[in-house]
């Protein structure tokens, strides 16, 4: 399966996730800094998708996730597995806690919280 993987590299939460998950083993990865690709992020936010709400996923049909779905989607097909339920709860509060906390620490760390 080809996927692509969009996230903020500057974002030591989304680097982490992104470099844990492990899915080259089974897929045709790629995964791209949204902040060295402003012409897809630009593309995808046309298309009612903001990297500042979360991962991106597009898989080669065009299917697209996003934020807790995105995340949801890659723990199912990954081999290395962090424990993210798919209910209502993980996507309502824990998800929207994390966005708020990577914001929180990239204003911290002097970067750019928003792309």
């Amino acid at each position: 399966m080809k996927i692509k993987l969009f996230y903020d590299k500057e974002c030591p939460f989304c680097s982490s996730y992104a470099n844990y998950i492990k899915l080259k083993e089974n897929h045709e990865l790629s995964i791209l800094n949204a902040r060295e690709n402003s012409k897809d992020i630009k593309k995808l936010r046309n298309r009612g998708f903001d990297i500042n709400d979360g991962f991106i996923i597009i898989l080669g049909e065009g299917k697209i996730y996003q934020g807790a779905g995105a995340i949801i989607f890659l723990n199912k097909i990954s081999s290395k597995k962090v424990y993210f339920p798919n209910n209502k709860f993980f996507k309502s509060f824990i998800y929207s806690f994390i966005r708020v906390i990577r914001k929180i620490v990239l204003k911290v760390l002097g970067r750019q919280s928003n792309l």
